[in-house]
């Protein structure tokens, strides 16, 4: 069943300058078999055609060229497929036959009003109800993207005796200015149910330097409750691209923190897709 989720994204940045802010969102959790009835006896949602706000499945894991491939080739099917195909080609590619049955879930905002932005999206994958392995895919503002997949090696049980995934890896990846591309990322994934808890934190030489998390409430899914949370939380999407520039310029102005520009150290910038032509250029 499509789920509503009312969440709140909080970045907490440990070092070198203290720097912390929250904000609210809401984003939506789908069964990929059950695409087809997103938005049924809705106007407010949709997955086609018009409304204010829209699920499409080619914002998510396109098929596009690999820039500067390295570890795994990795594949996002064929022209023409549909989400749930890309996602079990991209984990054939990782080593990972899911069989047809699998229950694949993404967790993402919706596009609002036309406009398309997520930072990153999940996708968390379960055969017969048990979670087997995950994928997390960060966006950057200049359009490019990177996948990363979470195997059964990265599964393991918390603290509340839940299943999660958890990877620790290379960012490789121009995400912030002030993050170096040797940064490695902390993916800790669990299966959303009626609560959300999802988090990306980095480490710089074995230090944690920014926590962010990713956590919300199910709230019923109707158009009385979009109605409001468009209220409440407008322009969803320009929103979050405005905060990342406003907090980007205060650490830059204000804290004066060190500003790595995008054309630099292109070789570290491996496994993106859609990449500027300034990387292509630099190649």
């Amino acid at each position: 069943m499509v789920q509503l989720y009312e969440a709140e994204v909080m970045h907490a940045r440990l070092w070198p300058r203290p720097h912390r802010f929250t904000h609210r969102v809401f984003c939506f959790t789908i069964p990929l078999q059950e695409w087809e009835t997103i938005g049924q006896g809705l106007w407010f949602l949709d997955h086609g055609g018009w409304a204010p706000y829209q699920l499409r499945q080619q914002d998510f894991l396109p098929r596009e060229t690999v820039f500067q491939p390295e570890g795994l080739e990795q594949k996002f099917g064929e022209t023409g497929d549909s989400l749930a195909q890309r996602v079990h080609a991209f984990c054939r590619s990782q080593g990972e036959n899911l069989p047809k049955e699998a229950e694949i879930t993404l967790v993402a905002m919706p596009r609002a009003f036309g406009k398309s932005y997520n930072p990153v999206v999940f996708f968390l994958i379960s055969v017969n109800q048990e979670l087997r392995c995950g994928i997390a895919e960060v966006h950057n503002t200049f359009g490019e993207r990177k996948a990363w997949y979470l195997g059964r090696e990265c599964l393991e049980v918390n603290s509340a005796g839940e299943k999660i995934l958890r990877l620790r890896t290379p960012k490789h990846f121009y995400v912030s200015p002030f993050s170096g591309l040797e940064t490695e990322f902390e993916f800790r994934l669990r299966q959303p149910n009626e609560r959300l808890a999802l988090a990306v934190d980095h480490y710089e030489n074995g230090k944690k330097t920014l926590i962010s998390t990713w956590t919300g409430r199910t709230v019923p899914l109707t158009d009385g409750r979009l109605l409001w949370l468009t209220c409440k939380i407008p322009f969803l999407i320009l929103k979050v691209i405005s905060l990342i520039h406003l907090h980007a310029a205060w650490l830059w102005a204000v804290k004066h923190l060190p500003f790595r520009r995008k054309g630099q150290d292109v070789g570290l910038q491996r496994n993106l897709r859609h990449p500027t032509t300034e990387l292509l250029h630099k190649k």
